[in-house]
């Protein structure tokens, strides 16, 4: 309950109120927690939450939405040289184990979106963006439309491997370790197919 926390200590970092306000989620739901309960929890005052974060569901996806900009910006540097599924496997193991934790924030985070009909509404078109972001890149090194068949194609199935991972990595349980493990190995496994289908194109 949010008034049994009222005397913890003050908290002054984004990812401290992330962790008070996924506690408060996954004891009481997502829907029926609000603003004032979280604020409460962490020991800040209700500008301070809104200097760190829009809304609830901003919170939420905070992690996800600065996770997008890195893989983006990660594909911003790399050499030409380097095949495009080895540029892709790379950037999105260096996203993903940066927001891992062995603290267990990451696994609460999958289980509040998957627990939450309100999140899940918005997770379709937040992993379609992050998803996006791969066919972007795809598009970029082969020459043509980030919608043309081989892009979207590789930027939906990347997607699909690193959602079931982390889904999977929350049923079993994993350590981050071992979902990082899972996750290379799959995008390996993945990209020696996908490669050659992008080698084929009559592309640049």
């Amino acid at each position: 309950m949010a008034t049994g926390r009222r005397g913890r200590p003050r908290v002054s970092s984004r990812a401290q109120v992330e962790v008070a306000a996924f506690e408060l989620f996954l004891e009481r739901g997502y829907a029926e927690t609000s603003i004032m309960d979280i604020v409460a929890a962490a020991g800040i005052s209700k500008t301070t939450f809104f200097r760190y974060f829009s809304s609830k569901a901003a919170l939420v996806w905070f992690p996800f939405e600065e996770s997008t900009r890195d893989l983006q910006r990660s594909f911003g540097t790399v050499d030409d040289e380097v095949p495009v599924m080895e540029a892709i496997r790379a950037g999105v193991i260096d996203t993903v184990a940066a927001r891992l934790d062995d603290e267990g924030v990451w696994t609460a985070q999958i289980r509040i979106l998957d627990a939450s009909p309100e999140l899940q509404a918005e997770g379709a078109q937040r992993w379609l963006v992050w998803s996006e972001v791969v066919s972007t890149f795809v598009a970029s090194r082969i020459g043509t439309r980030p919608a043309a068949v081989v892009p979207a194609a590789v930027g939906g199935a990347v997607q699909s491997v690193v959602l079931a991972v982390l889904r999977e990595g929350v049923r079993s349980p994993a350590s981050p370790g071992e979902v990082l493990t899972t996750l290379d190995k799959s995008l390996a496994s993945l990209g020696k197919s996908l490669q050659k289908w992008i080698d084929e194109q009559p592309y640049k």
